[in-house]
């Protein structure tokens, strides 16, 4: 694994702002013999069906879509229950902070994530601390190096009010948090971790970054979790300026900790 000199120096002049994604959960999940269902499966769990073939024998794109899936499944039982599914497959109640959450929250003052669950505020009670827990929307605290903040870019089922789920949840965040998301995109280096690059989840967050930014963003970089990375998936963000890895929040957060300043 080739973890970027660029990240690797901005961590070390706490430059850098980690974005978390939902294999930072699913991970720790399986090391624990815990179900935590990949975005495929979450879909299917919702009710997402395989759309029927266009006629003339073309079909109409059938990515499994957990949006979709938790829209249908809304529809046929209603807004609360909905929320209650999702915190029976994704709400890891049972999980424990693995290795890397703690890593993550002792290399980073500012971490963004998609997560909904709360692994990474055990981490801080574990690490003998607290964590700032603010959700989308909200304004950015002034950064400090003794001072842990994580921002919930989907909500949290802590917080049902907060919860982004459909994709009428995801409204556009007011200028003034827009603004202080772009000057924070500005001087610093995003490194996502936890993502696939061709999950809904990577493309809404990478959105919103973009929203905010008010266009194409500064180069970024994306440790892409489990697997390889194809020719489409690599072309097509590369023209928008993310570079991409191959490696898991495991292997990467013990790469960055071995090769950072103590």
């Amino acid at each position: 694994m080739n973890l970027p000199v660029e990240v690797i120096e901005a961590v070390n002049q706490g430059r850098c702002v980690l974005f978390v994604g939902s294999r930072f959960t699913g991970e720790a999940a399986e090391e624990q013999g815990l179900t935590y269902p990949e975005p495929k499966e979450l879909a299917r769990e919702l009710g997402w069906k395989r759309p029927k073939q266009l006629m003339g024998g073309r079909a109409r794109p059938a990515r499994p879509s957990a949006l979709e899936g938790a829209a249908s499944y809304a529809r046929e039982h209603g807004r609360a229950a909905l929320e209650q599914r999702l915190a029976e497959l994704v709400g890891a109640t049972q999980v424990k902070p693995a290795g890397f959450h703690k890593t993550a929250l002792s290399r980073f003052p500012l971490i963004f994530t998609t997560c909904q669950d709360q692994v990474m505020e055990r981490a801080a009670v574990e690490m003998g601390g607290q964590v700032q827990v603010l959700y989308r929307g909200a304004a950015l605290p002034e950064l400090k190096a003794d001072q842990r903040t994580l921002y919930k870019l989907n909500g949290g089922f802590e917080q049902p009010g907060s919860l982004v789920i459909e994709g009428a949840d995801r409204g556009p965040m007011e200028e003034a948090v827009r603004r202080q998301i772009r000057d924070l995109v500005r001087g610093h280096v995003v490194f996502f971790v936890g993502y696939r690059p061709d999950s809904e989840e990577f493309e809404a967050v990478f959105d919103d970054l973009t929203q905010c930014y008010g266009g194409e963003l500064p180069r970024c970089h994306l440790a892409v979790a489990q697997g390889q990375i194809d020719d489409f998936l690599w072309q097509k963000w590369v023209w928008r300026g993310l570079l991409m890895f191959t490696a898991d929040p495991s292997e990467c957060m013990a790469e960055l900790e071995a090769r950072i300043e103590h």
